[in-house]
């Protein structure tokens, strides 16, 4: 299933950034290409990279970081006319991340936390989604866990297998494994103490917010309606989606 997974767009300044589209769902059709991408950081991108970002159709980025992170790493699409950005938080920094209850084991713990205590921010992202025209780019810090959890629900959604969803999720560990490295060294250097699980993306931990997705939502048609979207809204979302 792994190697079914869209391979990273070639950026020198992003590491994780590929398609949504392409993945086949339950009902033999398919996620379109050219609709949403998912990303890690956007702060590094080149002048070069910007250009290959544009001619792919970007025209909307959702940036999920924190106050600090915003300000320290500032996404160079923050002053691109051209492009609509937009920063919604959704928790600030690493204190927040491990201050919830079930975050300490795995990072399943905190995606179950992040549909609980995100609802109104979801609501956000996803209208934005609805009101572009382009292709939308939402991206956190490594691509892994916030934006893991935008696109879950965006696959789960479509109608794409758990064991797609799960696949997808779980490449980024690869694909970020340098900067992974060089940020546990720096995070060791500044006396922060950082679990181990952090810099991981195992498919087990997917699973396990997928389990909690359709337990407690129903699947993500339902917890978008819960969010606050119409069943309207999520009908538009739908089909954008799905070929």
């Amino acid at each position: 299933m792994i190697e079914m997974v869209n391979k990273p767009i070639m950026l020198d300044g992003a590491h994780n950034v590929r398609e949504l589209g392409g993945y086949q769902t339950s009902d033999g059709r398919t996620t379109k290409n050219g609709v949403f991408l998912r990303g890690d950081g956007t702060h590094a991108l080149t002048d070069q990279d910007l250009r290959k970002l544009r001619e792919v159709g970007v025209s909307l980025v959702v940036d999920m970081r924190s106050p600090d992170e915003v300000e320290k790493f500032p996404s160079r699409f923050y002053t691109d006319d051209n492009v609509r950005y937009e920063n919604i938080i959704m928790f600030d920094g690493l204190q927040s991340l491990f201050a919830g209850k079930g975050i300490q084991n795995s990072m399943a713990g905190l995606y179950c936390c992040l549909l609980d205590e995100c609802k109104e921010q979801y609501a956000k992202i996803f209208r934005l989604f609805i009101d572009n025209e382009g292709v939308s780019l939402f991206h956190c810090t490594a691509g892994k866990d916030r934006t893991g959890v935008v696109a879950m629900l965006l696959l789960n959604l479509a109608g794409v297998p758990d064991e797609m969803i799960m696949a997808d999720y779980s490449v980024s560990e690869n694909n970020m494994s340098g900067l992974f490295d060089r940020q546990q060294e720096q995070l060791k250097r500044m006396g922060i103490v950082v679990p181990e699980y952090v810099f991981g993306s195992p498919a087990e931990d997917m699973k396990k917010t997928l389990i909690y997705l359709d337990t407690k939502y129903n699947g993500a048609a339902e917890y978008l309606k819960l969010c606050g979207l119409s069943k309207h809204e999520v009908d538009i979302l739908k089909t954008r989606f799905i070929e």
